[in-house]
């Protein structure tokens, strides 16, 4: 299992505090305990530590007490207090053990070998794959490769057959004997993918403004690109007239000039009518 070196209280989260060991919790409470805001911070790590762990602040000079915590799977640790406090000077922590099908999550499922898995199914009443909740074959399949089958036991157990071929693959089996036949569900864990953590930090308050217009800002490039398109083709830019049926008559009816200002002096104003 990886060592969590390095790792604090303010570390933790849900996620990944199933990957801490007992004495790894004990260390990060010692070490916690020192810093200044601990006392404002402690709720919210004992929120934390309570989704996995089980945890009790004794006093070790109680050997009874003791006693019964060793016995009901606890591991003891010294707590030290300063000289001017009063109060435990142990803790007892126990990792809370996954007992049930139901007591799977997304956190925990990825803390879980596949032949664990395969036993809580085992012992979910003889459920198998089928009889499990959507919900509950979701949170598996998030972190192995389920495959599933029903065949006759004399199929399911030919050499070289299926329960063969998965097992070569990596895959961890469970059978459930129905009758003759076998149910057969097989694991193997997927590939854990880390996750990339980006440093917005050093972005400029231009470029956070750019990424929030960025889709006006690509439309209106769209639009320029167009233009500077059509600009680059004067061809383009005018209608497309053949002589044949834009000529010179046309032009003088479109067009008419006057050639006599006496044409002008002919027309009426319509004010002097009036």
């Amino acid at each position: 299992m990886k060592k969590n070196q390095g790792m604090t209280l303010d570390d933790l989260t849900k996620g990944n505090i199933w990957s801490v060991t007992e004495s790894e919790l004990a260390n990060m409470l010692i070490d916690g305990k020192k810093a200044e805001d601990y006392k404002e911070m402690q709720a919210h790590y004992m929120n934390v530590i309570r989704t996995v762990f089980d945890l009790q602040f004794i006093d070790r000079k109680d050997e009874d007490l003791t006693r019964r915590f060793e016995q009901q799977g606890y591991e003891i640790f010294s707590y030290p207090c300063e000289e001017e406090e009063e109060g435990p000077d142990a803790i007892a922590i126990r990792k809370r053990p996954i007992r049930k099908i139901g007591d799977l999550t997304l956190e925990n499922i990825r803390h879980i070998e596949a032949a664990d898995v395969l036993e809580l199914i085992r012992n979910n009443m003889g459920t198998g794959w089928k009889g499990l909740s959507l919900s509950i074959q979701d949170i598996i399949e998030s972190a192995f490769y389920v495959d599933y089958t029903a065949l006759p036991e004399a199929t399911m157990h030919r050499a070289g057959g299926i329960l063969d071929r998965r097992r070569e693959d990596g895959y961890e089996a469970l059978e459930i004997v129905r009758g003759t036949w076998i149910e057969a569900i097989f694991l193997k864990p997927k590939p854990k993918v880390e996750k990339i953590k980006i440093d917005y930090s050093f972005r400029d308050d231009d470029d956070d403004d750019k990424d929030l217009d960025d889709e006006s800002y690509d439309d209106e490039q769209e639009d320029k690109d167009d233009d500077d398109d059509f600009a680059d083709d004067p061809e383009d830019s005018t209608p497309n007239r053949d002589d044949d049926d834009f000529g010179d008559d046309d032009q003088e009816d479109a067009d008419p000039e006057i050639e006599n200002i006496e044409d002008i002096e002919d027309i009426e104003d319509p004010s002097e009518e009036e």
